[in-house]
């Protein structure tokens, strides 16, 4: 059975531990249940339970395009660890910059070092390298907890497609879709984590 853990703060923690599809979901304070809920239809509704302070905990599942999970808060606060978490968002933006930064570098080395014809032909190469390079760096900043890196990122991936569609259609080609449903997709999952993420987070 999954089961997840977030501190509470002062040596407490909140464990969640559910079965299947979100079946038998179960809330433990230090161990002491405090409330269950059944299913993702429950859980997407967003359940809430007082804690032993009187602080209240709120649990909702939430599911989208970009990726969702279960989101947990108290008094309004995101958990540390939780999706919405500042620290927790930067560093899933932050690996999604590290692979655009390693499908670039990777692509544009084996173009130039291989001579590999059908990526020379797309355009790929040292530029493209040097593309991947700057992801890096944006993605190690954004590690350290600054959000404008994780937007510099998106708008640079943003513009990066734009000029690449722009291309495919002066040449009379077709974009492919594949590409074009990934591209969003990663672009999505940045600006999801770049708003939970809007609060400064150092340290993460």
């Amino acid at each position: 059975m999954p089961k997840t853990s977030y501190p509470l703060g002062s040596g407490s923690h909140v464990e969640v531990q559910w079965r299947g599809m979100w079946k038998d979901f179960t809330v433990r304070v230090d161990g002491r249940e405090i409330g269950r809920a059944d299913g993702q239809a429950e859980l997407k509704q967003g359940r809430q339970w007082t804690l032993p302070d009187g602080s209240t905990l709120a649990i909702v599942l939430e599911v989208g395009f970009a990726g969702g999970g279960l989101k947990l808060s108290r008094n309004g606060v995101p958990l540390p660890g939780s999706p919405d978490d500042p620290k927790t968002a930067l560093k899933s933006g932050a690996g999604v910059l590290f692979f655009i930064a390693g499908l670039n570098v990777v692509l544009g080395v084996a173009a130039e070092l291989g001579r590999v014809e059908f990526l020379l032909a797309m355009g790929l190469g040292w530029i493209t390298a040097g593309f991947g390079a700057v992801f890096a760096a944006l993605g190690l900043a954004t590690l350290r907890g600054f959000v404008a890196a994780l937007w510099i990122g998106i708008v640079l991936f943003a513009l990066d497609g734009a000029y690449g569609l722009f291309t495919v259609f002066e040449a009379g080609g077709t974009p492919p879709v594949g590409g074009l449903v990934f591209r969003v997709f990663l672009l999505a999952a940045m600006v999801k984590t770049a708003m939970a993420g809007r609060t400064r987070a150092r340290g993460a």
